[in-house]
């Protein structure tokens, strides 16, 4: 009885979930079960949003749009999420090299929000394009 009168109450730690609970919790509504976006609206992660990983600037991208930067978990929830996600949805598009985010660096991103989200997001696929990594 004490233990359900303290969670009624907020005084039990949260629950630590999965990044896939987390997903499903903060992602899907906007970018489906499988990462397969809202053609039009809200960019596919499936198959895609490895290639982001490829530049220092693609990174802070992936953390800086707004459903990221503003979601309500913890740098360190944001991190794990992020790096499922591009596991799960884009292994093949990671470099080889690929560096899993920390909570470190989500929070040093977070700090910069983007102010024009599509231009920087073209300047990007310009970028990757020229590397040969698009078409």
């Amino acid at each position: 009885m004490r233990a359900l009168i303290l969670a009624l109450l907020g005084l039990l730690p949260a629950m630590a979930l999965s990044p896939d609970k987390l997903y499903v919790l903060h992602c899907m509504g906007c970018h489906g079960p499988q990462g397969e976006g809202i053609p039009g609206r809200v960019p596919a992660l499936k198959g895609f949003v490895g290639y982001f990983t490829y530049l220092p600037e693609g990174r802070a991208f992936l953390i800086q749009v707004p459903g990221a930067a503003n979601a309500p978990l913890s740098d360190e929830e944001l991190a794990q999420v992020t790096n499922w996600l591009l596991r799960t949805f884009s292994s093949k598009e990671l470099p080889p090299d690929f560096k899993p985010f920390t909570a470190e660096e989500v929070r040093r991103y977070r700090a910069k929000p983007l102010q024009n989200v599509s231009q920087v997001r073209e300047a990007l696929l310009s970028r990757l394009r020229a590397m040969g990594l698009l078409r």
